[in-house]
């Protein structure tokens, strides 16, 4: 198995949390859209806000274990003799 270099490594940690920056902004919005929606008495609407986190939460999901799988690649590289 090979190892992706530090730098590579780093740079895909930096744009996995960028990505997931603007995912979890995107779920705040959906859930303060569907937050005054409920509060104004427009259930339907709140819970059409709702239904976009069906997308947004696993795709956040899946940012998240990209980032600690290479984060936890370099302590494997780095604990076998490898550089970090």
């Amino acid at each position: 198995m090979t190892t992706t270099p530090p730098a590579t490594r780093n740079d895909l940690i930096a744009v996995g949390l960028m990505a997931l920056h603007a995912r979890l902004q995107a779920t705040e919005e959906a859930v303060g859209g569907a937050i005054i929606a409920v509060a104004a008495q427009h259930q339907n609407l709140a819970i059409g806000y709702l239904l976009d986190l069906g997308s947004l939460l696993p795709e956040c999901d899946a940012l998240y274990r990209t980032i600690i799988l290479l984060h936890r690649e370099g302590k494997t590289a780095s604990a076998k003799g490898g550089a970090e």
